[in-house]
């Protein structure tokens, strides 16, 4: 029996996405996604929190990466991905180990909301009919930040 390891978060992305080509010529699209979430204070008032999750997604088309950029609403479907590597150890000879996780993404829908955006140099929204949803193959390899130089980005 496998476990549930399911993930959905809407937001707005931070900056513009990086796009890298990895060795198998895949490119990858790395980005921050802002997500608020609401609390109440103590005297009843309500307020947003904003948290901000580093993420990861092979793009099939340099269209679909031409639109991840900054203030962009989507929402994101994937999984969490956990990476362990043994760091050394202490003075004890206790081994040490340093943890991250990742979230995989395996689906983005963008939200288009009709304002028109100005960094996009007057670029037409595309129409409705057309597919904005990227869905990754879900037997290909995760894509994850597995290594310290692709953190950097964020």
């Amino acid at each position: 029996m496998s476990d549930m390891n399911d993930l959905k978060l809407q937001g707005r992305i931070v900056r513009d996405a990086v796009l890298k080509t990895k060795a198998n010529n895949k490119q990858v699209a790395f980005f921050t996604l802002a997500v608020n979430q609401t609390k109440k204070n103590a005297d009843g008032t309500y307020y947003d929190e904003a948290n901000y999750f580093p993420c990861s997604a092979f793009v099939n088309s340099d269209k679909f990466a031409s639109y991840l950029k900054k203030g962009q609403p989507l929402i994101l479907e994937g999984y969490l991905k956990q990476v362990t590597k043994e760091t050394g150890s202490d003075e004890n000879g206790k081994r040490l180990f340093d943890s991250r996780t990742y979230i995989c993404t395996s689906k983005i829908h963008l939200i288009f909301t009709g304002k028109k955006d100005e960094a996009a140099n007057n670029e037409k929204l595309p129409e409705i009919q057309e597919n904005f949803i990227l869905e990754n193959d879900a037997s290909s390899e995760d894509v994850f930040l597995g290594d310290e130089t692709e953190t950097e980005i964020f």
